[in-house]
């Protein structure tokens, strides 16, 4: 399994060798609570700069407490389409709740695909505004995306996974975190990559996948790849033309696969480079794990998430710890995140990473599928 995590690690980093933290620059910074009122926390904006050249720097959205020494940190990972500015409101209730809570756009997406947003925007209204341009942004991301297929430079879900690793660097060393409590959530796109850093990186404490744990290899092999691959279908009606096809198949999709995601969809556990979620997930184990998905969820078939989450099971009993993992399923459900999910998200937080994490998890009980 050590194994394994090694080859995930090198993959996401794309071979890269990290021997210093990032830099982080302010841009501004602001008191408010902009949206659900009560008390307010401290904005951050900044641009995380890396240690070295072959990554780009990228902006951060940084809500916490204001008069917190020393508080748990946790990353946000946001959906296709959507922005740090769009998760922002999650972020101010774990700031009132006492954490550090972060976002970041993934790439193409956000500020990395249009103009900088000030927080002095920052609010439902911008919200509503950023909704509105989501095609347009999307566009850009399908065009990067396409161009990853052709010549390899983008990776689906495995750079904004890089990008995240660049982020926990950042957090380990800044001194009002506590860097034995870090946590990452993320939502469908941000939540596949939720699965894979923490299955890649031992520094995060508590990992909350959202509508994203699945299996690539079961979908394909089992003809349920149609409702995941038309998150991103422009990459996929490329490929197709350039493959010569008259229509997406699974030859098209198992070669897109290879060239954005390469490893994800490869479940030969002989393979050290393979990274389908089966063999992946049970990386993260004995660390603290919620898996949260809807039953009806074409884009992350219940078939294949069992198969992940059973495998994840396993090695938690080997690791004697069970009550580290726990799954909900929300009947009936498709693909889109719920109240409930994001209500059974801060408790897992409060759970896991507060200051008292142990008498809390006593009382909680292992969901069941």
């Amino acid at each position: 399994m050590e194994a394994r995590r090694s080859a995930l690690l090198r993959a996401l980093r794309r071979e890269e060798a990290v021997d210093a933290p990032p830099q982080a620059r302010i841009l501004e910074a602001r008191v408010a609570a902009p949206f659900g009122g009560g008390e307010p926390v401290m904005w951050e904006r900044l641009r995380l700069l890396p240690s070295f050249t072959s990554q780009d720097g990228f902006n951060l959205l940084v809500a916490r407490p204001t008069q917190a020494l020393g508080s748990p940190a946790v990353l946000l990972l946001h959906a296709t389409g959507k922005c740090k500015e769009l998760v922002a409101e999650h972020l101010e209730r774990w700031a009132q709740r006492g954490f550090l809570a972060v976002a970041f756009d993934a790439p193409f997406h956000g500020e990395r695909a249009e103009a900088d947003v000030s927080l002095e925007r920052l609010g439902p209204d911008l919200s509503a505004e950023l909704l509105k341009s989501e095609p347009a942004r999307l566009q850009i991301y399908y065009d990067n995306l396409t161009r990853g297929w052709r010549d390899g430079s983008e990776r689906y879900v495995m750079d904004i996974a890089r990008d995240a690793l660049l982020v926990v660097d950042y957090l380990s060393v800044r001194p009002d975190v506590l860097s034995e409590r870090l946590g990452v959530a993320g939502v469908s796109l941000g939540g596949m990559a939720v699965a894979l850093l923490a299955a890649a990186d031992v520094r995060i404490r508590s990992a909350m996948p959202a509508i994203g744990v699945q299996s690539f290899h079961h979908s394909l092999v089992n003809d349920l790849w149609q409702a995941r691959v038309d998150s991103v279908r422009p990459v996929f009606e490329a490929a197709a033309k350039d493959l010569g096809k008259a229509e997406i198949d699974q030859e098209v999709v198992r070669a897109v696969w290879a060239q954005i995601a390469p490893g994800l969809a490869e479940a030969d556990e002989s393979k050290e480079a393979a990274f389908d979620m089966p063999l992946t997930l049970p990386l993260i184990a004995p660390r603290h794990l919620l898996v949260l998905s809807g039953e009806k969820d074409p884009r992350c078939p219940l078939p294949g998430l069992r198969q992940c989450i059973a495998k994840a099971q396993e090695a938690y009993d080997r690791h004697e710890a069970k009550n580290h993992m726990d799954v909900f399923i929300e009947e009936g459900v498709p693909h889109r995140m719920t109240e409930n999910m994001w209500r059974r998200i801060d408790a897992f937080l409060e759970a896991t990473l507060s200051a008292e994490p142990a008498k809390k998890l006593a009382k909680r009980k292992l969901s069941s599928l």
